[in-house]
């Protein structure tokens, strides 16, 4: 299976965000720069990260991103849903109607068991990822805590 970009770099605003000293807010642009991604796709990430109630947001001179909980409550799962979507991997466009013939009953019983297994997957992947926290990632790091942006403007 293949994710969006935007995947990876919610992952990794969401731990600057929890590596980030006394809990700072951080602008956007800083974040972009620090991963060096385009400012205009990053800042659509974090809208959806704040939409799905992952991070806050503050408009202000002094405003930017914090983390909206603690990173023990954040899960992988969520950040790939608050990107993907929270739909289901397979779409099925009815295509078999036009290459099967098999009788109606056989036809359904084996497109069931195709079905069942794609959504057995799907169960399997969302489950692993719920299991792993923003704070098990984060949880042999030596240097707790940065400031994100004093490392900025010392480049």
């Amino acid at each position: 299976m293949k994710f969006k970009i935007g995947v990876e770099q919610a992952i990794y605003v969401v731990v600057i965000l929890a590596r980030q000293k006394d809990q700072q807010p951080l602008k956007s642009k800083l974040l972009s720069q620090i991963l060096q991604v385009s400012d205009s796709y990053l800042h659509k990430i974090t809208h959806q990260l704040a939409v799905a109630g992952i991070v806050t947001t503050e408009a202000s001179k002094t405003g930017g991103l914090t983390l909206a909980r603690s990173t023990t409550k954040i899960t992988l799962l969520d950040i790939f849903q608050a990107v993907e979507g929270e739909g289901s991997f397979a779409s099925w466009n009815n295509l078999r109607d036009h290459v099967l013939r098999l009788d109606g009953e056989a036809f359904n019983e084996k497109f069931d068991q195709v079905s069942q297994q794609f959504q057995k997957a799907e169960d399997d992947y969302k489950n692993t990822l719920a299991r792993v926290s923003i704070a098990d990632l984060l949880s042999d790091e030596t240097a707790a805590y940065v400031d994100w942006r004093q490392i900025t403007a010392d480049d």
